[in-house]
């Protein structure tokens, strides 16, 4: 089962990332104790994800001010392997969407979509993504973030604590080809409250959530 591993609340004592592997990873993981105490949005992500990734998920509980942190600071802290296995969860809208009445209610309307701090995303890409997923036109795709309150309404989840697991809303995932190849690999991401975070291997992640991997770099 995960734990929660209680940082220091300064980087000055984070020390340098080490050199992890996938096994190192996985052997930490399988010997956390399991997660008692924690918000309730991290414990909606630590109950989901566990179950589905028994022993492969290892949970990390940050300073308040980590935001105000450097990417590489950050990486010190959760002994992340480099800042790209940094990654973040943004939700999408298509502004020009129109019900589809073949189609349940809101379908290909809102997009869970996993991209690296390091970097930035093509909307372009991303847009040529979905409309091969959905086989919608040009003319009625228009991709942009949603705003903070939806994005709260369909997660459950705030700013900075947004996570792909335990979703409120079952929206569908694209995660960046660019994670998908990282070595080891690894992801880091928001686990449900802005102080808490979740790393597990993304190959798995990416079959247990049934998430597509696609370029928007």
């Amino acid at each position: 089962m995960s734990t929660p591993l209680a940082r220091t609340q300064s980087t000055e004592d984070a020390g340098a990332t080490t050199a992890l592997t996938l096994e190192d990873f996985l052997a930490e993981a399988a010997s956390d104790p399991a997660l008692d105490h924690a918000p309730d949005g991290t414990l909606k992500v630590y109950l989901e994800a566990t179950s589905r990734l028994p022993g492969q998920c290892r949970f990390f509980h940050v300073a308040s001010d980590y935001y105000e942190w450097s990417l590489e600071e950050r990486a010190k802290v959760m002994k992340c392997p480099s800042t790209y296995h940094l990654c973040k969860t943004l939700v999408f809208h298509n502004t020009k969407w129109k019900q589809d009445e073949s189609k349940p209610e809101d379908a290909d309307r809102y997009w869970c979509v996993i991209v690296q701090y390091e970097g930035s995303v093509n909307v372009q890409k991303l847009e040529k993504a979905v409309r091969e997923k959905t086989g919608a036109s040009r003319k009625g795709m228009h991709l942009r973030i949603a705003p903070s309150e939806k994005s709260e309404e369909l997660t459950g989840f705030i700013n900075n604590a947004v996570s792909p697991i335990g979703m409120k809303t079952n929206l569908p995932i694209l995660i960046s080809a660019a994670i998908a190849d990282l070595s080891p690999s690894l992801l880091y991401l928001g686990a449900g409250h802005v102080d808490w975070k979740i790393a597990l291997p993304v190959q798995n992640f990416i079959k247990e959530w049934n998430a597509t991997v696609v370029d928007v770099s």
